[in-house]
């Protein structure tokens, strides 16, 4: 082949290239307007500043976004540690809402300037295609002196970050960095703290008198109250300064049971739903009969209440979001159980799992009987160590063996929780009465034979645990051993 050919057949693969090209620019751009109307390339740039005005002279920000209506307004403003004016802004009739004050600020400070990127049509008719027929958002700003400046937010262009922009009245369309129209695509809520209590403060010494959980799914209610026993005596952190009391009593664990126990501080929402409900929305989003309350009891007798409703998922999100309403704060929110320990949380998920938790230097009298057994009756006085003495039977007795042998009766473990009323029915097995020497603590843990190699617990004569046969048995053997030289066993 010749080099004239050659030149041929590449300058033909060329234009075909260049062809294609154009055709696929085309393709992404929106249809052209009719006659009446001149489109301009995406390649053409026709940046316009429309407006900018002094931000100290807003007067409002009206935004509708989503089915939501909105208006943002001017609070004082402040300095920074410069000397520079912050200018502060809230929504309007948002009194007693906690409003993201710094995230509000973009409202503004994309409201007092807007510059297009390109003008994309002048005198459209088909505004349709831009999105602009029913705009994503409507926003007006009003000025001090009166004066309005009204725009719409259409579609997202095909061209990266640029969106679809039109003054309200008029038919050329521009289109405007996506960055820049952000936040009036937002909800009202999007602009208030999903915070909904603060933290405890480390000076706020405020005693939640009674945690109260009522559910729907749940035949019982959890009830916490607090103890000053617990609260005001050393017990190694093995319990938390609250018991629980219904459906069982029984010790709190500190770790896993600070998530109720912390009551309403640090409660913190999935998300915002709705601003001022009425009562017709309270109804829908199952909040009127909720499934779920949460009812926290101060030592000064305020109470803070949570009621969580229906549940919903989000689009593309497998999550399982509740609606909640908090008293005292007009905002339907979204939680879930993660956020609101109280929608899922079971009386077995908190409890210590201890059934003494007495210091042994603390006992006074400690009395074991036992089937078939005689009677260990046990009388100590000290405070330590170094100076608790005990007897055994009216006689004197080594400490040390004595403390070991307590050593396993702490191991007695609430395996399980009696949630459904058991009564026991079965042999008395064994009787353990503990009393603390200030007299501030006197325990009765009784055993009862149970089915399938089971024992329940009842303390203080109410059944509130089962554990396994085998810890009786233990205890039998380590009765037996006492007066030996052998270790007690410590594991069943």
């Amino acid at each position: 082949m010749n080099k004239t050919a050659k030149g041929i057949l590449i300058g033909a693969g060329v234009l075909v290239l260049l062809s294609g090209a154009l055709v696929a620019l085309k393709l992404t751009e929106p249809e052209s307007g009719t006659s009446s109307g001149s489109t301009l390339s995406s390649e053409d740039t026709n940046s316009t500043l429309l407006w900018e005005v002094d931000e100290s002279t807003v007067k409002s920000i009206a935004v509708t976004y989503g089915g939501d209506s909105y208006t943002v307004v001017p609070t004082d403003p402040t300095q920074d540690e410069d000397g520079n004016t912050i200018f502060n802004y809230t929504l309007e009739n948002a009194e007693g809402l906690n409003v993201d004050t710094v995230t509000l600020r973009t409202v503004a400070s994309r409201a007092v300037s807007i510059t297009t990127v390109n003008t994309v049509e002048e005198h459209a008719t088909d505004l349709a295609q831009y999105g602009l027929d029913k705009p994503r958002a409507s926003v007006t700003l009003t000025l001090e002196d009166g004066t309005v400046k009204a725009f719409s937010v259409g579609d997202a262009s095909p061209l990266s970050s640029q969106t679809y922009f039109a003054l309200k009245g008029e038919t050329t369309v521009y289109t405007v960095a996506s960055d820049k129209l952000s936040p009036f695509l937002k909800q009202e809520g999007d602009y208030l703290n999903k915070a909904i209590v603060p933290e405890r403060a480390e000076d706020d010494n405020t005693i939640l008198s009674e945690i109260l959980i009522q559910r729907k799914d749940l035949d019982y209610d959890i009830r916490l109250k607090y103890d000053s026993f617990y609260a005001e005596m050393e017990n190694g952190g093995t319990t938390a300064t609250h018991i629980m009391t219904e459906p069982v009593p029984c010790n709190i664990s500190p770790e896993r049971g600070s998530k109720i126990t912390v009551g309403m501080y640090g409660l913190t929402a999935s998300g915002v739903v709705k601003l001022h409900p009425t009562e017709a929305d309270l109804a829908t989003y199952g909040l009127q009969d909720p499934f779920c309350t949460m009812t926290v009891t101060s030592d000064a007798g305020v109470t803070q209440t949570l009621k969580i409703g229906n549940t919903f998922q989000l689009e593309g999100d497998d999550t399982t979001y509740y609606y909640g309403y908090y008293d005292g704060v007009d905002v339907v929110y979204s939680f879930t159980a993660e956020t609101a320990p109280c929608i899922s949380v079971m009386p077995r998920d908190i409890s210590s799992g201890l059934v003494f938790t007495t210091y042994v230097w603390d006992i006074g009298k400690l009395t074991v009987e036992a089937k078939d057994r005689e009677t260990m009756a046990f009388v100590g006085s000290g405070t330590s160590k170094e100076d608790y003495q005990v007897q055994l039977n009216g006689k004197d007795a080594d400490s040390e063996r004595y403390r070991q042998f307590y050593v396993f009766l702490l191991k007695t473990a609430a395996e399980d929780l009696c949630l459904n009323g058991e009564k026991p029915t079965g042999e008395l097995l064994a009787k353990i009465t503990l009393e603390r020497q200030d007299g501030l603590k006197t325990q009765t843990v009784s055993f009862y034979e149970a089915e399938n190699r089971k024992v329940y617990i009842e303390v203080d004569g109410v059944c509130a645990f089962m554990c396994r046969r085998s810890f009786v048995d233990t205890l039998f053997k380590n009765m037996d051993m006492y007066d030996t030289d052998e270790e007690f066993i410590l594991n069943w």
